[in-house]
């Protein structure tokens, strides 16, 4: 606070990103949010022109207004913030304020793309799958799959990962397919963790190991995959329960085994029911 208080522009934003959100245990206000963007932006903040663009294309707190919306975007462009470009793709993409036009919006995208943003890219690769902007290239639709995927993306991580399997335009690689999928289920990505339960279960590619694939589909499911339930009672008599562990990543409790390749904190289950029970 006492950064943006000095004028400083980032720190200004930042606080208007607080207040936005609530975060740091600060209530939402949108009113202070706005208050702190404005600030960053008579300080020449792109960043925050976007996030008041994002605003009031939201109706987020203001009466939803697509031409200031636009206005804001079209500044933080001229800073070549991405995110605003994206945006303003967007805006063509579902003829927001403008009269739709998918050609337009593939451009936007792709320059968005081209300054290192996942969604950008993500939205780029669908272009070129669809031919919105005039071309398909299942060649380009991979490649921008692929930026957005390291831009840690995961629907894009979940399309790589099929590519690889599938052997789509790039050789078949079941390592490097199971290597995004397990990215996308860092991600909370549901069809990922339903497509990998799905190689362990079948040994498909990878040693076969019911228990692995039980706790895939029991994280498909925490996702929202409801159509894993029935895979889960299918292998209910094949899992040896003792090999299942109780995982922590963030915030979440997940249910899974130890996987050593996997990124979450092990717990096993007799701690995590103590733990939850104080």
């Amino acid at each position: 606070m006492v950064k943006a208080e000095n004028n400083d522009p980032v720190a200004q934003n930042l606080v208007g990103v607080v207040f936005e959100n609530g975060y740091l245990n600060q209530n939402k206000d949108i009113e202070k949010s706005i208050y702190w963007y404005e600030k960053a932006i008579k300080n020449n903040n792109g960043v925050a022109e976007n996030n008041m663009g994002n605003l009031y294309a939201h109706g987020n707190g203001v009466k939803q207004d697509y031409e200031k919306s636009y206005n804001y975007y079209k500044s933080a462009m001229s800073k070549n913030v991405p995110e605003a470009i994206n945006s303003i793709g967007f805006m063509y993409f579902n003829g927001f304020y403008f009269e739709r036009d998918l050609k337009k919006a593939c451009e936007y995208y792709e320059k968005s793309a081209s300054l290192g943003y996942g969604l950008g890219a993500a939205n780029t690769a669908n272009c070129y799958f669809e031919g919105w902007g005039g071309v398909k290239d299942k060649h380009k639709y991979f490649d921008y799959s692929l930026k957005a995927a390291e831009k840690n993306y995961a629907p894009s991580q979940f399309n790589v990962a099929v590519m690889y399997k599938k052997g789509e335009v790039v050789d078949k690689s079941i390592d490097k397919s199971v290597y995004w999928y397990k990215k996308a289920v860092e991600n909370s990505e549901p069809r990922a963790a339903y497509n990998l339960a799905s190689l362990y279960e079948k040994g498909d590619g990878v040693k076969q190991d019911f228990d692995l694939a039980y706790a895939y589909y029991t994280l498909a499911k925490e996702f929202g995959l409801d159509v894993a339930q029935k895979k889960l009672l299918e292998l209910d008599s094949k899992v040896v329960k003792e090999n299942i562990r109780i995982l922590k990543y963030g915030d979440s409790i997940k249910i899974a085994v130890d996987d050593p390749s996997s990124k979450w904190e092990i717990m096993d289950e007799e701690d995590y029911l103590k733990k939850n029970k104080q």
